[in-house]
């Protein structure tokens, strides 16, 4: 541009040059000046301009590699980390067996299950990012219950938040139906990451997870999940590097890994996520996501029985009034006059409870004064010959595990939060049993199986190895479960029992595979959470039929409480196994309802000693595995999938002079290898990384077949482990 100036410069002076010497006038003299300030002026800015865009290059590269080196960072130090939480478990563990101290017991031992929980998220966290490496993640577009994608969250939160004093609130617009067409599974990962980034960062107050629907522009529905808190909040300088993972030196702990992963999973899913923050009040981050709705021809999707939808008051009182709120949306869904009150004006001396015909209170309003308050208006009520009385719901906090005794009194049932809109169906038609037509289905009704049940939480067996599902050989099992991952782990424990094993996706699979193909199995494992047809609608499908009443079936559930769990038994499960899975619970359902092949006790069995393999240290593989060598074997096959091949890729990048490329192999390699016990290859990459340390990159040429040879090795010894697990 610059030199195109220039040159019409130079024609401009040489084509009035001439005429200038010839006794030009002062006007033509001073157009021939105009055009060369014109000239120069169009040289400065064209200048100036091109030194702005090339800063502005250089600010997005030398971002984009800011991006790089923090992800890049990511594993750098995971082996560390993992064994530093392995570590941290094993100490409190230890100290709650030899050395008490003055803090209660329970509160210690949530400390211990956070910990090993922390370790498995961590390996999950690991395997989630292996296959985005390797671009395997797959979204399906299959039918499911968005109320069993809720559950799942709160099986999830209470198994990692026990005792926490934030509120959790769900908030479902009326308008959003039931059953929805989209990816459950990573819908459910999403809203947990992100339910659980905002439970790190908000020690006290609510947490808010909104859904709503609307139409865009192109008339197609999108959904809006708006994931609200009250806590520390973020800064502008932090939001613009939230979603890059970073390893902290300080805390020894990664920070970011599971919002980089949702970030990738909402891209996947065709979506948007955003976030804004407040420093000091609190973040939110809002996802819309282009899931479909199925239609229906009912204005409801919740239909209760005629006597039950009648016209009902409702007194709803909350500590948290936000929560209220929410709980009286889902109440006057079935068209019921809803009043909410504060826990201030609920106390008031003036409040009548005869006009109501249901009371939803929190568990700490019931004091002794309310409890006999309560007392005298229901013994009122039946005395002027009202039918069924008033019914009290009494509301808890499912991480807080200590309940007003108080309430058992006069409460008719109990809700535990966060609520969805079935769960309110649900307590309904319980509420209102005897309202329900005997030839209808009734909630709490007992089902009529040959088989036993066991009504209450399966006890773990001590001791229980992979080795000892042995017992069980020869039984046929079918697994109904949508998570690959689950399904994988599962086969692995039980790869060298001799059970035989057959594998469905989801609850519809399933039913085919026992009414229609009519396959003969000793055991179901039926997950609830699963697409196209859950854990609940195919046990109670396959039960109506009546030829299978014999045929135990044991659910897998996030959430355990006893309304869930009674809904097992109600649809015809006969026991459940709380996740994550626990193999002595899992050995002792077993033991419930298969035969077992030996003839007497079972001996102790000596678990054989981890193989050694040149190259790979397996104990120290598996201890970071969360001592689990099913899940162990699952990160190895993710590697090799992932990092397999890069034997070749490398040889590839430095032959491009790819350093930056280069750069970011190493550190996901040195990372990954430590974390799977691969030292060798780990000393190897190691030293690559070195090069870029010491600016030595001009030597990257030397290490491409000695990484190749490594890597070869590496491959060899997973491969050997594995085989030698069957």
């Amino acid at each position: 541009m610059h030199k195109i100036i220039l040159f019409l410069l130079i024609g401009v002076f040489s084509l009035y040059g001439s005429e200038l010497k010839e006794g030009a006038g002062f006007f033509e003299w001073w157009s021939v000046v105009a055009i060369a300030i014109v000239a120069l002026l169009i040289l400065f800015f064209s200048s100036y301009q091109m030194r702005k865009i090339k800063k502005l290059h250089e600010e997005i590269d030398k971002k984009q590699k800011e991006m790089e080196e923090n992800q890049n960072d990511l594993l750098t130090n995971m082996s560390e980390n993992i064994y530093d939480i392995a570590k941290d478990a094993i100490k409190n563990r230890s100290r709650v067996l030899d050395e008490p101290d003055e803090r209660s017991l329970e509160s210690v031992l949530a400390k211990v299950i956070n910990a090993e929980n922390a370790l498995l998220d961590m390996t999950n966290d690991l395997i989630g990012f292996l296959r985005l490496k390797s671009k395997k993640v797959e979204v399906t577009h299959d039918k499911f219950n968005l109320n069993n994608v809720l559950n799942e969250i709160s099986g999830s939160l209470n198994m990692h938040f026990t005792q926490s004093d934030t509120e959790i609130i769900f908030d479902v617009d009326h308008n959003v139906p039931r059953y929805l067409m989209g990816d459950s599974l990573h819908l459910g990962q999403i809203l947990s990451n992100l339910i659980e980034y905002a439970m790190l960062n908000t020690n006290e107050g609510e947490i808010r997870l909104e859904i709503s629907l609307f139409k865009t522009l192109e008339d197609e529905v999108e959904f809006e999940f708006k994931v609200s808190d009250t806590g520390l909040g973020i800064s502008a300088k932090e939001i613009e590097k939230l979603y890059e993972p970073y390893y902290d030196d300080n805390t020894k702990e990664y920070v970011g890994l599971s919002l980089f992963v949702t970030k990738e999973l909402v891209s996947l899913m065709q979506g948007k996520i955003d976030v804004e923050s407040i420093e000091g009040k609190g973040t939110s981050f809002t996802v819309r996501l282009p899931i479909g709705i199925i239609e229906t021809t009912d204005e409801h999707e919740y239909m209760l029985y005629e006597k039950i939808a009648k016209p009902k008051k409702v007194l709803i009182s909350d500590k948290n009034y936000n929560s209220a709120l929410a709980i009286r949306n889902m109440f006057s869904y079935f068209d019921y006059e809803v009043n909410v009150l504060s826990d201030v004006e609920f106390n008031k001396d003036a409040l009548h409870l005869t006009e109501y015909d249901i009371v939803v209170l929190d568990d700490k309003l019931f004091t002794p004064d309310i409890v006999q308050y309560l007392e005298k208006t229901v013994d009122y009520l039946e005395g002027i010959g009202k039918k069924s009385g008033l019914k009290v719901i009494a509301l808890s906090s499912l991480l807080q595990k200590e309940s007003n005794k108080l309430a058992d009194d006069v409460a008719d049932r109990k809700l535990s939060k966060p609520l969805n809109q079935e769960r309110i169906f649900d307590i309904l038609m319980d509420l209102y049993q005897e309202d329900i037509p005997r030839h209808l289905p009734m909630v709490g009704e007992v089902k009529r199986n040959m088989v036993f049940t066991h009504q209450e939480a399966l006890e773990e067996a001590e001791n229980i190895k992979r080795e000892h599902f042995a017992d069980f050989e020869g039984s046929r099992l079918l697994l109904v479960e949508d998570n690959l991952i689950n399904q994988k782990v599962l086969i692995n424990i039980l790869d060298k029992s001799g059970i035989d094993i057959t594998v469905a996706n989801n609850g519809l699979e399933a039913f085919n595979l026992i009414t229609v193909d009519e396959v003969e199995f000793d055991l179901v494992l039926m997950d609830i959470n699963m697409p196209v047809m859950d854990g609940y609608t195919a046990t109670e499908a396959i039960r109506k039929t009546g030829r299978f009443n014999e045929l135990p079936i044991v659910s897998f559930t996030a959430l355990v409480l006893d309304s869930e769990v009674q809904k097992m038994y109600n649809c015809g499960m006969n026991a459940f196994l709380s996740k994550p899975l626990n193999m002595g619970k899992m050995y002792s359902a077993f033991e419930l309802f298969l035969d077992i092949n030996m003839t007497s006790k079972r001996p102790a069995i000596v678990v054989e000693e981890p193989v050694e393999i040149d190259g790979l240290d397996i104990e120290e593989g598996i201890k970071y595995a969360n001592g689990n060598p099913a899940i162990y074997i699952e990160v190895l096959n993710e590697f090799l999938e992932a990092y397999g091949e890069s034997g070749d890729a490398f040889e590839k990048l430095v032959k491009e002079n790819r350093s930056e490329q280069i750069k970011m192999l190493s550190l996901d390699m040195k990372g990954l290898t430590g974390a799977i016990g691969a030292k060798d290859m780990f000393w190897q990459v190691n030293e690559i990384h070195k090069l870029f340390i010491y600016n030595n990159q001009h030597l990257l040429h030397k290490y491409v077949d000695s990484y190749k040879i490594e890597l070869g090795r590496l491959k060899k010894a997973i491969k050997s482990y594995m085989d030698s697990q069957g």
